[in-house]
């Protein structure tokens, strides 16, 4: 009579006790962790479709592009929001606007290691505001002495700063105390004194100061320089000067030129090019619920989410909105349809049509408020909401199914542990009886 292994017959007993809970444990753990990757696929595809509709639906975008040309580069650019009115303008570049810049009347000698006073004040007054160092707070160490690369880190540091920049700029074999303003025009000259310190050579140095860059407004003409409208600002860049159009100057014009011609008008390939990423992320997000809702067929898998509530809610809701009507236009009078899979198509040319003969009511469509941007933006927050969004409540709920088929697989485990031991014991006692038995058989052999 052969021996038996208690180990292996133990081992075998108590997987075949265990095994059709294990089994159906891991399928369902694999239909949950299946469903929360549709889910966040599909999150993620809707997400990217809100995107592509708020680009097209922000303060300063529309769904109609506009673009801006300059007769000549080089004097100044410009930008052109949805607002801005197609339009010729003439403009004129007198000036630039300039920082000012200035040298301190410090002694030759100076270095980065030269002492300043550590008494007194250092005050500075900037379009309005002021500044003022106590150069007590220079001596950092405790050392009773202070530097000028400390003086230079105490103003540029200061969190009270209003828009000043100190620097030592070294030149043949000098060094020197430099003060910058950080914005241009007139209204950010710097002033700047020293007083009790009890030093003449310091408080001289802010008394004896030279410019070096001049601080000067910008100065533009719309129309002809002298004849026509004339604009300043302490800024290089004049925002809505003409509606929905920002320009920016970099170059002045000689006195005498002509003006030049500022172009605005609408860009058709930009306005094309942005309803065609509309078009495709809604295309993406809407393959991307068929993939996972699917009822399956005979060549193709049923989706892990047929049927899901949430996910045909989205489709239908979707599906509403870009079939409907606002402002008594729908999206196929414009060239955009949906064939008969659902898939959104676009016909350029009844598009540019659209966009040439009736742009204001395209853009009231698209953009006007509580319309199909408008509406599509409020029918996804509910669903994307980073805290209570329903999308969320699904993933969460399905980890928490997972967590407790987790639970189950705790117990599972030591149900089998109980089962191998008992095995154990009964295979390794009938070992040994079978062995007593073999030894009294070979007793009589």
């Amino acid at each position: 009579m052969s021996s038996l292994d208690p180990i292996t017959m133990a081992t075998q007993l108590a997987t075949y006790d265990v095994q059709p809970f294990q089994n159906r444990y891991q399928m369902q753990a694999d239909s949950y962790l299946a469903q929360m990757t549709a889910l966040g696929k599909v999150e993620s595809a809707l997400r990217e479709f809100r995107t592509a509709v708020n680009a097209m639906n922000s303060t300063d975008s529309n769904v109609i592009k506009n673009s801006a040309s300059i007769s000549q580069e080089g004097f100044f650019s410009a930008k052109a929001d949805a607002s801005a009115m197609a339009g010729s303008y003439q403009v004129f570049v007198e000036q630039v606007a300039t920082a000012h810049q200035l040298s301190t009347g410090m002694p030759a000698n100076l270095d980065s290691t030269t002492e300043v006073p550590t008494t007194g004040t250092l005050d500075f007054t900037i379009n309005g505001e002021s500044l003022s160092v106590d150069l007590s707070t220079l001596d950092t160490d405790g050392d009773g002495k202070a530097t000028m690369t400390d003086l230079v880190s105490a103003i540029n540091n200061d969190p009270d700063n209003p828009g000043i920049n100190a620097t030592l700029v070294r030149s043949n074999g000098q060094t020197h105390f430099m003060l910058s303003s950080t914005e241009t025009g007139v209204a950010n000259t710097i002033n700047v004194s020293a007083s009790g310190t009890g030093s003449t050579w310091f408080e001289d140095a802010f008394t004896n100061t030279s410019n070096i860059s001049t601080p000067q407004d910008a100065v533009i003409w719309l129309g002809a320089e002298g004849t026509g409208l004339k604009l300043e600002n302490s800024s290089n860049t004049f925002t809505g000067v003409i509606d929905g159009v920002d320009l920016t100057v970099s170059k002045a014009q000689v006195s005498g030129e002509a003006p030049l011609t500022l172009n605005i008008g609408a860009d058709s390939e930009a306005t094309k090019e942005q309803v065609n990423q509309f078009i495709d992320a809604y295309n993406t997000l809407m393959s991307t619920i068929d993939e996972h809702t699917g009822i399956g067929g005979e060549d193709k898998s049923r989706g892990v989410l047929a049927s899901d509530p949430t996910l045909r809610s989205i489709e239908s809701q979707l599906t509403s909105l870009v079939r409907g009507e606002f402002e008594g236009m729908r999206l196929s009078q414009v060239g955009i349809t949906l064939d008969r899979s659902g898939t959104m198509t676009l016909d350029a040319s009844k598009f540019e049509e659209a966009q040439t003969n009736n742009s204001a009511a395209l853009e009231a469509m698209f953009n006007g408020e509580g319309n199909l941007l408008d509406s599509i933006d409020a029918m996804a927050n509910p669903f994307l909401q980073s805290t209570s969004g329903l999308f969320k409540s699904r993933k969460d709920s399905l980890q928490q199914n997972i967590s407790r088929i987790d639970d189950k697989q705790s117990t599972l485990d030591r149900k089998y542990d109980m089962a191998y031991n008992r095995y154990l014991k009964q295979f390794t006692q009938m070992n040994t009886l079978m062995t007593q038995m073999n030894q009294t058989m070979g007793m009589f052999g």
